[in-house]
């Protein structure tokens, strides 16, 4: 099976070339015939990506360490699921993993383009067999996965024992489907420019694709942030690591795009902003391809320096140059066609919002790419810290909380001062009793007296649109609370779906806010012996030994005393790979809605000496809730169907404002 690989890529690169001409064809002749027929190349191409995955997969279980990437990535002792793994935990084999959902989401977006799109359709399937004819050039050249070993190892060099989380089973698919998902929204714009058909019908197509993209990214950088938490040991979620930022990117652009694009649909306005917006998004997303793939960065996230990443900057300038290129084309086309009436409008929160995801994103895109820049100028290495991006990014983040309360409160095209301060009050005097309250209670962190009280401004603008909502239904069907609500909800998912996402973000700032109070202590310690951090006392009993067929493991055993109460027993390691010859801490963590008692064991001596590092990190858990509500709004926006979104005629608008206008 695994000699069927190479010919597989090479018949799906044949595939994806024939698509390209065909889809170019039907495009230039207005021919939906000779579309078809490059849309049934791309199905082709697919399959063979399909069948290239299969033959790695079972070289990878079959442990065949005649191939190298299987020798590189497996060992005969490597569990099961790390084994499935390993498929994309090598630069070739997630390449492989990147073509394999890129021709997928190719052929579902192209056979479930409608009739009346035909034309987009085609143009679409010229950017994207072209995007797909570059990755699987990469596979056949220098990222080709069925490289084979002249003298194969007895075994291999097993998984870096980092990535042996189940954190690996599901962060990168969702990363990768996110920067991939993007693609199908990117193609229908340049579709949309190069065919001259300016009107919705390209982000209209492309709606669930780019809330779908934006939805896996988004739970994909959650659980990257939860995965180094528990596995990496240094007490943190975000370090503003450089392919930590290159995931973020596309992700605040896409933000802005999905918020922005409301205002198209509403108004017919931000066009230009609009299309420019999915462009920049996809780059973004191929640009962090290459921060992994090109060595240029020091990141414990990125692959083996090699020749890929020098491949990927004449594609980026290509397809950067050639789309904005089309927008200055088609410009005078991309006007808006009406104007801003008043600052105090929706249109204008929607604006500021866009401004602000965009100024951060520039922010990140400065701070990242900033040493390789000053390097190449003046020949040093600097590197830019955690402490440019916080100043920086923290007044946005806040500045973001609060239009997100502001924006529901105003009504579109225009509201009066009177009306707008009216609407205010009741937000504006529960962030304020909030910043009281906790100023009394001894908390003096501007910051995060800033982030609790927005918080609790824009929950509370969120609460009263829910709340005007099911009042509707109760008056009008009779409903109790509950039922309304969810009546609410379900009517209008894209809409209130969306707050529920609102909502998920404000307890994720809430977490954040709390590191503002984090405590740390490190000290070395024998058995018997304890340490203080924050109000805990750490009691260290001595340690046990063990080994499976993968590792040594060696458990600290240490009791959690409060106010000289046991309250927990936790258990951290320091264990020994023996296939990497390498030794990796496994963290403990006791987790409560107030704060973590976060342990990790970083070093152990024979006679049983340890030396621990415990962290009392505040609110922490309220990020991991945060993060659910947000999956629950997700939920809700995907699921929502053409005939899911309220249909008000002009006799209920007059008898259900909160619904209809606002």
């Amino acid at each position: 099976m695994a000699g069927l690989g190479h010919p597989a890529l090479i018949a799906a690169l044949l595939f994806a070339a024939l698509a390209l001409g065909l889809c170019l064809a039907g495009a230039l002749r207005k021919r939906s015939d000779i579309t078809e027929a490059g849309v049934r190349a791309v199905v082709a191409s697919f399959a063979f990506v399909v069948v290239a995955v299969l033959s790695l997969l079972t070289a990878l279980f079959a442990r065949d360490f005649s191939l190298e990437y299987v020798a590189n990535y497996t060992s005969e002792s490597l569990p099961a699921v790390y084994t499935l793994t390993s498929l994309w935990g090598g630069m070739e084999g997630s390449l492989l993993f990147w073509t394999l959902l890129l021709t997928g989401f190719s052929t579902a977006a192209l056979i479930r383009a409608p009739a009346q799109r035909a034309g987009l359709a085609a143009w679409a399937g010229v950017v994207l067999t072209g995007v797909a004819i570059f990755f699987l050039a990469l596979l056949l050249g220098p990222a080709d996965p069925f490289t084979t070993l002249a003298s194969p190892p007895p075994d291999g060099s097993g998984l870096n024992p980092l990535l042996q989380s189940p954190g690996m089973v599901i962060h990168p698919p969702l990363l990768y489907t996110g920067f991939v998902g993007f693609s199908i929204p990117f193609a229908f714009a340049v579709a949309a420019l190069a065919s001259g058909r300016l009107d919705e019908a390209w982000f209209v197509s492309t709606r669930r694709w780019t809330l779908f993209a934006w939805s896996a990214l988004s739970v994909g950088i959650v659980l990257g942030g939860a995965w180094a938490y528990t596995e990496l040991g240094w007490g943190g979620y975000w370090a503003w690591d450089p392919v930590e930022n290159a995931s973020f990117l596309p992700w605040l652009t896409a933000t802005a795009f999905l918020h922005s694009v409301v205002v198209q649909e509403k108004r017919r306005m931000l066009k230009v902003w609009n299309v420019s917006l999915i462009l920049l998004t996809y780059v973004l997303a191929v640009f962090g391809t290459f921060l992994t793939r090109s060595g240029i960065l020091s990141s414990i996230h990125t692959f083996t320096e090699g020749d890929t990443g020098k491949w990927f900057l004449p594609f980026l300038a290509a397809m950067l140059l050639g789309s904005f290129a089309l927008v200055a084309w088609r410009l005078d086309s991309l006007r808006s066609e009406n104007r801003l009436d008043s600052l105090v409008s929706r249109e204008s929160a929607f604006l500021g919002n866009n401004l602000l995801f965009v100024a951060a994103a520039f922010t990140v895109l400065w701070g990242t790419i900033y040493p390789i820049v000053n390097e190449a100028l003046t020949g040093v290495r600097v590197s830019v810290g955690p402490a440019f991006f916080n100043s920086v990014f923290v007044p946005i983040g806040l500045a973001l909380v609060a239009l997100t309360g502001i924006g529901p409160l105003i009504s579109w095209r225009r509201m009066s001062k009177g009306s707008f301060w009216r609407v205010l009050r009741g937000p504006v005097s529960a962030g304020g009793l909030v910043a009281i309250g906790l100023g009394l209670a001894g908390i003096r962190s501007v910051g995060a007296l800033l982030a609790f009280s927005l918080c609790a401004f824009t929950a509370v603008s969120l609460a009263g649109e829910f709340a005007r909502g099911g009042r509707v239904y109760r008056t009008r069907e009779g409903l109790g609370w509950p039922a309304a609500l969810r009546r609410t909800l379900l009517r209008n998912r894209r809409r209130y779906g969306g707050y529920v996402v609102h909502v998920g973000i404000l307890l994720i700032v809430i977490g954040f806010a709390g590191a503002a109070f984090r405590t740390e202590r490190q000290q070395e310690i024998r058995p018997g012996d304890t340490m203080e951090v924050g109000a805990y006392t750490l009691a260290y009993e001595g340690s046990t030994r063990s080994e499976t067929e993968e590792k040594q493991v060696n458990a600290a055993r240490v009791e959690v005393l409060r106010d000289g109460q046991a309250v927990a027993t936790l258990r951290p390691q320091r264990n020994f790979h023996f296939a990497q010859q390498q030794t990796q801490s496994e963290v403990a963590i006791r987790s409560t809605p107030v704060e973590d008692l976060y342990v990790v064991m970083t070093s152990l001596d024979a006679d049983g000496t340890a030396v621990l590092r415990a962290f009392v990190n505040p609110l922490t858990w309220w990020i991991w809730m945060g993060a659910a509500v947000m999956a629950a709004g997700i939920a809700v926006l995907l699921s929502e169907t053409k005939g899911s979104a309220v249909r008000v005629t002009a006799p209920q608008r007059r008898r259900e404002p909160a619904v209809a206008t606002r």
